[in-house]
């Protein structure tokens, strides 16, 4: 998997520390493979796990399809749907029209965000909601983020805007222990991204190979070590 023995052992035992202490890594490129690497992240359906979703492009329907093998009461998931936000209007929350889980009213779980622009109430938000979901002793990777695609926020808000959010983000996740991860179309060369990156623990490249079958690759930040392709299974 990596580019020897070596590399491979270290490659695990680091893996398994990010595990333990609580991590967050970055999701680039293929949009079919990264749909595939998110339910790996997002963690077995027979696990014990705690969900908070921020969805800017996928529609919610979407999101709780995937998620309902899952738990689906409200003390367990949190939606922050950002996909209908538009840089005229603020945060609010519509139980009205708001959609339902499993007879939960919107209003326990849901929330929109029209505003990508105000990370400040946007951030307060992800906090209240990952207090509600979190367990009061959380076990390592037991909560969960999900943040569909960051690149919306590239056009909404300015670089320092959105590393200082991101930084709050996921400094949250750490400290509960918790496993975030951030999807991105946009390549590593793109120079938010390449501003923000630094700011995850590790990176995941993923793509589809010429037999159709979804493959990834994974960059450690702290010991800069860089697998080798494989499968994604």
């Amino acid at each position: 998997m990596a580019a020897d023995e070596s590399d491979a052992a270290t490659f695990s035992r680091q893996l398994a520390s990010l595990k333990r202490q609580g991590c967050n890594v970055l999701v680039v490129n293929d949009r079919q493979a990264s749909d595939v690497i998110c339910e790996r992240l997002l963690g077995g359906h027979d696990l014990e796990r705690r969900h908070l979703f921020l969805p800017t492009t996928t529609p919610v329907d979407e999101v709780l399809d995937r998620h309902r093998p899952r738990r689906t009461d409200p003390g367990a998931l949190g939606v922050l749907d950002a996909t209908g936000a538009n840089l005229a209007r603020s945060i609010t929350v519509d139980s009205s029209t708001g959609p339902e889980l499993d007879g939960a009213a919107g209003d326990e779980w849901y929330e929109s965000v029209d505003d990508l622009s105000d990370l400040e109430a946007l951030f307060e938000s992800f906090r209240t909601h990952l207090e509600r979901v979190e367990p009061a002793a959380p076990a390592p990777g037991e909560v969960r983020f999900c943040l569909d695609s960051i690149d919306p926020f590239f056009d909404a808000v300015d670089e320092e805007e959105l590393f200082r959010f991101v930084h709050l983000v996921t400094s949250a996740i750490r400290e509960r222990r918790g496993m975030g991860h951030f999807h991105a179309t946009a390549t590593i060369g793109n120079p938010v991204l390449s501003t923000i990156e630094p700011l995850f623990d590790a990176t995941i490249y993923v793509d589809v190979g010429p037999d159709g079958e979804p493959k990834q690759r994974w960059r450690l930040h702290e010991h800069d070590l860089l697998t080798d392709w494989f499968a994604l299974d």
